[in-house]
């Protein structure tokens, strides 16, 4: 009987766990307490940021569509920037014409918008005209150049004119204005309603009613 007494308490002695230290059990209990505090508050942190994240990222997405979404019609439309083309007429006669920006008015249509347009056109066999404005269109179907806003040509031979709106026709070789001219040059001044260009033979036609003011050295021998 107390063989069996020993060897119940050798086996006893052998598995039982160390006695705990005093100082590691309080350890042990604040880390516990401390973690009672922090895990609910830890959740409650975690669960309102999964409800708010997706409203985040939805808002985020949209924000992003309204500002890189193209308009209708924008990526058809043709569009360049500091342009130079060159005009044909019928008489293998070229025009320079520059731009700042030229936009197709709609997709597809052969109308085109230019931005502050300044070119030469030959006016004749040996002169040219310096024309510039605010606006042009260029109708390609048409061969037609329309200036407006204020247009100013400027001659070779020396003469300005000044009208609001003007159109030169490069399959007729033709160009006319139907608004107010003011002209200076070295013969004087003219002011018109209108006028007519003939670029064959570089013939210019003043449209009446029109007021002439002749400068008076321009009837010195020396001058003719």
């Amino acid at each position: 009987m107390s063989d069996t007494q020993k060897l119940d308490k050798y086996f006893y002695q052998d598995t039982a766990a160390p006695a705990r230290p005093k100082s590691a059990e309080n350890a042990h209990t604040r880390l516990i307490r401390l973690a009672k505090l922090l895990l609910p508050g830890t959740a409650a942190l975690l669960i309102s940021l999964l409800l708010i994240f997706p409203k985040l990222k939805q808002q985020t997405y949209d924000i992003k569509l309204d500002i890189t979404r193209p308009k209708s019609g924008e990526l058809e439309k043709l569009h360049m920037e500091k342009t130079t083309f060159y005009i044909t007429d019928k008489n293998n006669r070229v025009t320079n014409l520059t731009a700042a920006n030229i936009d197709e008015t709609s997709p597809g249509s052969k109308l085109i918008k230019l931005n502050r347009p300044e070119g030469i056109i030959p006016n004749g066999d040996t002169t040219w005209i310096n024309i510039k404005s605010p606006t042009g269109f260029f109708n390609q179907t048409e061969n037609v150049l329309r200036l407006t806003d204020g247009v100013e040509m400027f001659y070779s031979d020396g003469m300005t004119v000044n009208t609001f709106e003007t159109k030169f026709n490069f399959t007729t070789s033709v160009g006319s204005g139907r608004s107010h001219v003011s002209g200076q040059g070295i013969f004087g001044d003219i002011e018109a309603e209108g006028f007519d260009l003939y670029n064959k033979t570089g013939v210019l036609v003043f449209i009446g009613p029109a007021d002439l003011k002749i400068r008076e050295e321009s009837f010195k021998s020396e001058k003719q």
